[in-house]
């Protein structure tokens, strides 16, 4: 019924350009640029527009500064799941993207609107929660679309266009701040949001790409056999088949039909008795199993788990830093907003090259990549608590050190991010009877979401308070003890003995 009602509907204009490779991934590169840009936005604007737009005392700037980095953290934590489970409930990644670009839009304009921070809290629930279909709907799409030795270096440029939203958004809109004012941010904001949506909106699935081709060679095939098929002979044979086919399912068998031959006497009216469904048999006992299966097995893989702490490590790094270098830069060197959004640079250059991280993890493997990320940003990390003094020195250091510190969280990500693509093709394999055919990509993809979308409700919390409470030496030490916690397990389980098949051949988790 499908391909026949894609063959009595009208061929989708540019189809085939549409549904490339290269379109669905300039989709999500904008999808993730987006996200970065509209939530790197306000960082550098609010510690001035709540004081100086909504009437907020300084002593509680940074509280409101916390709180909303958390609403937003909490709205990706809880909206990961339900997208997921979206994703895979109507078969197409594209619904959820769709959506996902609405709600982006309906939080930034109370964003745009609001004065109260209560309202603001609001507009960063939906941008939070419109974040999660990047991750529970785009990476999956990613990795249903490419070829899977190219998929660290897709999954890179990805990251590299959020961050890239992320690295320019808080230049302009500190710059524009500054100069013209707290609705004219918003401007640019709508212009990406703009953009991102008609992409979203025009894309097409690669899988529903192929129905429509298939339902286009079928409608081929059937004027091509209606000239010369004589319609009782196919009636007599279907009904014989359908008389056995009936036989057989009385006993509990599926078979297959068979257009040639015919049973005889020597024949069994029963092949053979077929063994019960596998999912049956490896059911999973526990009650919270019974209930989330694909969740139970994902958590129960520590290669995954491994990866997605490492994801949370990373996130807690950036993210804190969203809550404190604008007031640092501002307390310590006296800067305006023009400055703290300056001050992001250094940080985020480094995300520019997310393919190149991408690449170089297919290359070496998981494992090495990473383990050198978290041994970069945390001894720089540890060296940040060195600045203290309104000096060109401390300035130039702090910027130096920033860069090499947005190096290591690089290095981090994105190759965790890909074995997590590695090891989901692995419990598919292993588990296809939990999975089926929606697979493990979204289920997985929406860990991710959740860990970092929990590493941004903390992060920022913990570090302001560290901040407030104690002071920036304090807050940057234990950020680097967090960094290298994070890195423990990655020793043991990133990578695995496991070898991937790609292209027929067995390739080694890095060949460095």
């Amino acid at each position: 019924m499908g391909l026949q009602w894609l063959s009595s509907q009208r061929r989708p204009l540019l189809l085939n350009f549409r549904s490339s490779k290269w379109f669905i991934g300039l989709t999500v590169f904008v999808a993730g640029f987006n996200d970065g840009f509209s939530y790197g936005a306000v960082i550098p604007v609010l510690p001035f527009s709540l004081s100086e737009r909504s009437g907020v005392a300084e002593q509680d700037v940074q509280f409101w500064l916390s709180a909303l980095l958390v609403a937003f953290g909490l709205s990706l934590t809880l909206a990961a799941p339900i997208t997921a489970w979206a994703s895979d409930k109507f078969g197409s990644r594209q619904i959820p993207l769709v959506l996902g670009g609405a709600l982006a839009i309906l939080g930034t304009v109370i964003m745009c609107l609001a004065k109260e921070p209560w309202v603001m809290i609001l507009a960063r629930i939906c941008q939070g929660a419109s974040n999660s279909a990047v991750f529970s709907a785009g990476l999956p799409l990613i990795a249903d679309t490419v070829n899977p030795i190219e998929v660290g270096s897709w999954m890179g440029s990805v990251f590299s266009g959020m961050t890239a939203g992320f690295l320019i958004s808080p230049i302009i809109a500190g710059i524009v701040y500054h100069n013209t004012g707290y609705l004219e941010v918003f401007i640019l904001v709508f212009a990406v949001l703009t953009f991102d949506f008609i992409l979203r909106a025009t894309m097409i699935e690669k899988k529903r790409a192929a129905q429509w081709h298939e339902a286009e060679k079928s409608q081929v095939t059937h004027s091509a056999e209606g000239e010369n098929n004589e319609y009782s002979d196919d009636w007599s044979s279907s009904r014989r088949t359908d008389s056995v086919t009936k036989s057989v399912a009385r006993h509990g068998d599926l078979i297959r039909e068979e257009s040639e031959g015919e049973p005889n006497e020597t024949s069994p009216l029963i092949r053979h008795c077929s063994a019960p469904p596998q999912d049956e048999v490896a059911r999973p006992k526990s009650g919270v199993a019974r209930l989330f299966p694909k969740m139970s097995v994902l958590l129960s893989s520590p290669r995954l788990d491994v990866a997605v702490l490492g994801c949370f490590a990373h996130m807690i790094i950036v993210t804190s830093f969203d809550a404190c270098l604008p007031l640092f830069a501002k307390r310590t060197f006296g800067w305006n907003s023009s400055g703290a959004g300056l001050i992001f640079l250094p940080l985020t250059l480094p995300a520019l090259f997310g393919g190149a991280y991408g690449a170089l993890s297919d290359r070496c493997g998981p494992k090495k990549v990473s383990l050198s990320g978290f041994g970069i940003a945390t001894i720089f990390l540890a060296m940040l608590a060195l600045i203290s003094e309104n000096t060109i020195l401390h300035k130039v250091f702090l910027s130096i050190l920033l860069v090499i510190v947005g190096i290591g969280v690089n290095l981090i990500l994105t190759p965790l991010v890909a074995d997590m693509f590695y090891e989901s093709e692995l419990l598919e394999r292993k588990h296809s009877e939990v999975f089926g055919k929606a697979g493990a990509y979204a289920q997985v993809y929406s860990l991710l979401c959740a860990a970092m979308g929990f590493a941004i409700a903390v992060g920022p919390a913990w570090a302001g308070f560290m901040y407030e409470m104690t002071n920036w030496k304090t807050m940057t030490v234990t950020l680097a003890a967090i960094c290298a916690l994070g890195s423990v397990g990655i020793v043991f389980y990133t990578g695995g003995p496991e070898i991937r098949k790609t292209d027929g051949e067995n390739v080694p988790d890095g060949v460095c």
